[in-house]
């Protein structure tokens, strides 16, 4: 069992929390870009679809926010068992950082993705 401290677990959270919502903001630039230059070749319902990013980046920061603000209120003498509680992630990376509060969340230039391909 790896033991930690609920608000080093909590903290670990925000941050990748706070990458992601990173990621969701560059990509919400991307869309906006594409929606001006496409707009004539867009319909509604998809303009709708992708102005979801807003929606997701919004909620990601708020997100982020209350994991901070929810360790910083945390006991320090509560514990979590870092292991069971990233138990069926399965993405590896962002498992052992959880589990372990790495202090640190990975951008998307440290981590491999599968891209999108044409076929």
């Amino acid at each position: 069992m790896s033991h930690l401290p609920l608000s080093v677990l909590l903290n670990q959270l925000s941050l990748e929390l706070g990458a992601l919502q990173l990621m969701a903001a560059d990509m919400e630039a991307t869309v906006d870009d594409m929606i001006e230059r496409n707009a004539g070749v867009l319909d509604a319902r998809s303009i709708q679809n992708l102005q979801l990013l807003d929606i997701l980046n919004q909620t990601l920061l708020a997100l982020a926010q209350f994991a901070a603000n929810t360790a910083a209120l945390a006991s320090p003498g509560w514990q979590v068992d870092g292991q069971s509680a990233v138990s069926g992630l399965k993405l590896a990376s962002l498992a052992q950082r959880l589990s372990r509060g790495a202090g640190h969340a990975v951008t998307v230039q440290d981590e491999v993705y599968e891209l999108f391909s044409d076929g």
